[in-house]
């Protein structure tokens, strides 16, 4: 199975709580570790609800 990354999902907050830091909207927790792992060991499966942003891509300086 391939691991599902939060960083660049639409749901996937960071909070201004030390001890939960990470955020997703979609599931509505908040968590000290990043909500795909919690999602993983809670389901056994990966993230269903992961979305991309629509952030245009940085580009490097010239």
């Amino acid at each position: 199975m391939t691991q599902v990354s939060c960083f660049g999902c639409q749901h996937f907050r960071i909070t201004h709580q030390p001890a939960r830091p990470y955020a997703c909207t979609a599931f509505g927790f908040q968590s000290n570790r990043v909500p795909a792992l919690d999602v993983m060991s809670s389901s056994g499966q990966p993230c269903s609800r992961r979305a991309a942003t629509d952030a245009p891509k940085r580009s490097a300086a010239p």
